[in-house]
Order: C-alpha cells, then sequence, then structure tokens
C-alpha cells in the first residue's frame, strides 16, 4: 500500500516538473508567432488600399455627379440605354411619353446606386475590393462594347468627356490594379458604426439624386446654319451673289432637283416634276416648353403620319409642302457621323432614289463636321435645345405624308435597301 502511494506520488511530482518546464517553451513559441498571426490578418498593401477605397470610387463619384448634374439619359452607355428600353417594354411603357418618364427615374437609380456603392467602397473595408472589382468589370464589358461599335462618346463623364478607348483603358488599369493588389485589412473592426455610415450617406444620396428638379427648356433655339434648300440651290445662289434666306412665315418654294433661289418677301415658282411649296402653317409648330431630352422611338412611327410624331414638331421651317404628297426619303443624320456619310456617299450622291429631305441633329462640333455629298438633297435641322437621344443614320420612307418603313442600322443591307425602294 505504502509502495503504491510512494508510486503516484513520483507520477504526479514528475507531471508536474514536465509541465512547468514545458512553460516557458510554448510561451515563448507563442509570443514569437504572434506577430506573425498578426502579419497574416493584415496581409495587403497601402497602395491596394488607396486604390480600392479612394481612388476608383472618387473616379465614381465624379462620373455619378456629371450625369447627375447633366440630367440626360444621352449620358448612359447605349447597351445601358438598350436594356433600360428593354426593361421599359417589359412595364408596359414602351411609348415615348411613357419612356422619358421611365429613363428619368432609371437615370436617376442609377446615379443613386453609382453614389452608393462609392460609398461603400470607402467606408465598409472588407467589401471594398469585392466592390471595386466587380463594378469595373461591368464598365470594363460596357466600354469595350461602345469601343467597338465605334461610338464617339460613351457619355462616362459628360458630352465633353474623353473618349470610349481612353476610359476603357483607365477602367482597365484600375481593374488590374484592384486584382493584383490586395487592400490591408483594419486591425479594429467596427462593423456596426460603418454600417451606420454608410446607410446615412445612401439616404442622402437618394434624397438629392430625386429631389434634384428636371430640367425644363422653355425657348427653342433655331440652328441658324440649317437651310430647307438642295445644296445646289445654295451654291449656285451664293455665286450669283443672291443672299438666299428662308423665314419660318414667308411662302417659299422649293424644288428637289432644280437650283432656285428664295426671297423673304416674294413667293418664287420653280417648274419641276411636282410643283413645291412651303408653308410653314401647314406644319405643326414646337410646343412653348421643350422636354430636357426626347427619345423616339422610330419603330413606333411606322403606319402613322410623320407630322404627328412630338418630334416632327422640332424640325426647322419652312419645310416643303410637298413632303406629305407623294414619296420621299428622310434621313436623320448627324454631321460628324461617319456612318451618316458613307450612307449619303453611296446612296445619295449620284442619283435620288427619291426627293430626300435630310434632318440634321446639331449635337456636333463644327470642327469635327464632315461635307454633305448629296448635293440635291434638301436639308434642315432639329432646333437647337434639348438632347437629342437617338442613334444616327435614321432612314425613313413616306408616302402620302406616312412613314412606311424604317431603317435605324444601316449596316442591315436589307433593311436599307428595303426602306429606299419603297419594299
Amino acid at each position: 500500500m505504502l509502495n503504491n502511494f510512494s508510486s503516484r506520488r513520483r507520477a504526479h511530482t514528475e507531471g508536474t516538473m514536465t509541465t512547468s518546464t514545458s512553460s516557458p517553451e510554448q510561451a515563448f513559441g507563442d509570443s514569437k508567432n504572434a506577430p506573425n498571426r498578426a502579419s497574416g490578418a493584415r496581409t495587403g498593401s497601402l497602395f491596394g488600399s488607396v486604390v480600392c477605397r479612394a481612388i476608383v470610387p472618387a473616379w465614381l463619384f465624379t462620373g455619378a455627379l456629371v450625369k447627375l448634374l447633366d440630367g440626360t439619359p444621352a449620358l448612359l452607355p447605349k447597351p445601358v440605354r438598350a436594356i433600360y428600353t428593354w426593361m421599359a417594354n417589359q412595364f408596359g411603357m414602351g411609348a415615348e411619353a411613357d419612356l422619358t418618364r421611365f429613363f428619368d427615374v432609371a437615370l436617376r437609380a442609377t446615379i443613386s446606386m453609382e453614389f452608393m456603392l462609392a460609398a461603400a467602397m470607402v467606408l465598409l473595408a472588407t467589401f471594398s475590393r469585392a466592390l471595386a472589382a466587380l463594378v469595373l468589370m461591368l464598365f470594363v464589358g460596357i466600354l469595350t462594347s461602345v469601343v467597338i461599335s465605334g461610338d464617339a462618346s460613351c457619355g462616362c463623364f459628360g458630352s465633353k468627356g474623353p473618349p470610349p478607348i481612353v476610359v476603357l483603358i483607365i477602367d482597365a488599369t484600375m481593374l488590374a490594379c484592384v486584382l493584383y493588389f490586395k487592400p490591408r485589412q483594419p486591425q479594429t473592426q467596427r462593423t456596426g458604426t460603418y454600417a451606420g455610415a454608410w446607410i446615412g450617406a445612401s439616404a442622402f444620396a437618394l434624397a438629392i439624386t430625386f429631389g434634384m428638379p428636371a430640367k425644363m427648356l422653355v425657348q427653342a433655339q433655331p440652328d441658324q446654319g440649317a437651310s430647307a434648300l438642295p445644296k445646289s440651290t445654295q451654291s449656285n445662289t451664293a455665286a450669283a451673289g443672291t443672299n438666299a434666306t428662308t423665314s419660318a412665315t414667308t411662302p417659299t418654294t422649293i424644288s428637289a432637283t432644280t437650283p432656285t433661289t428664295t426671297s423673304a418677301t416674294t413667293p418664287t415658282t420653280i417648274s419641276a416634276t411636282t410643283p413645291t411649296t412651303t408653308s410653314a402653317n401647314a406644319w405643326p409648330m414646337p410646343p412653348a416648353q421643350l422636354q430636357p431630352y426626347y427619345m423616339p422611338q422610330i419603330e413606333q412611327w411606322i403606319g402613322k403620319p410623320l407630322r404627328s410624331q412630338p418630334l416632327a414638331a422640332l424640325i426647322q421651317q419652312p419645310l416643303p409642302s410637298n413632303l406629305e404628297q407623294g414619296r420621299w426619303i428622310v434621313m436623320i443624320f448627324r454631321k460628324d457621323c461617319e456612318h451618316c456619310h458613307e450612307v449619303l456617299q453611296t446612296h445619295f450622291m449620284v442619283k435620288l432614289p427619291a426627293p430626300t429631305l435630310l434632318i440634321s441633329i446639331p449635337d456636333t462640333n463644327p470642327a469635327s463636321e464632315l461635307p454633305n455629298p448629296c448635293s440635291d438633297c434638301i436639308e434642315t435641322a432639329f432646333i437647337k435645345g434639348p438632347e437629342y437621344v437617338v442613334g444616327t443614320p435614321i432612314l425613313l420612307s413616306l408616302e402620302n405624308g406616312i412613314v412606311k418603313r424604317v431603317c435605324i442600322n444601316s449596316e442591315d443591307r436589307a433593311s436599307l435597301e428595303a426602306t429606299l425602294q419603297f419594299r
């Protein structure tokens, strides 16, 4: 019995000594590995933090602010506008009047989302890198589509912003930095405080974005360079030293094929296959108050009179009165549009398929305008002031003033030929 007691005592003593002997080494090892564990918890670089929590959100915030101050869907890239148009059709708001209201809400929601994402990148460090990567990947995808389509502007930073290829390079560079450089994580997590700050910032962004009043234009601005005359008429008149002027209230005769001069006081009659006169009273006048932008759904015009469309009232006058008699081709274009110039040079330079009215959208830089190769086309323009959110060129075939066919994609040869040949 005494031997058993002694054995248990010795075992207890040895265990105590072993424990006391190993404890200092374990403590030393723990203290040695503690910095490594702390360093592992804070892996990342300062540059990664700056990119994800400062540079990317500042870039996103700036773009959203420009859209908010400009307040037009023209600043949305075409792929985004196409998605919103599809959504409007799904909600039964595809008509032009409804589409304008839908895009106003959609634009404000887009701007609010960009503000909220920028605030999240700054305040929520845990999610900043993931959010920055997702946003930049989305932007790179959209901009790639814009660059491939050949659009002159992506609208990312206003109508006078950098070209899409420049913005694409910047976004792709930032995306590469976000994916390569991991940001540092803060040592102390105060998730509740930062989440509350983000909620407050998001509420403020929503209030500002949806509280911003819509822009309304009160007065239209005529384009002084527009003249509803054939190009050959203008050049011949200038050579003869005669001032060819048009008036919105004075009858003026126009011929789609024969050079003519106009007078501000006296009507002039020109012999042609179809007599042509103009009368400003025969065409709807622009409203007293204009919308900030117009988003015509040209495909919906088929089977309807051209004069019944809201955009028709914004065409500068005088116009040919026989525009609603027989067959006409109407082309909506931009003077700096290369596709428009190509269509005019290919199909309207030698022989007109029918009397042709060209309507230019006055949002181009005069320094980048291309020469008009169609000398026999009658040319006018939309009034200045509102934004015309529409791609060009657009061709319409009219018969007795009714829109019979529309071509919104000049690269679709079958649609283009069918419109020009009235098929």
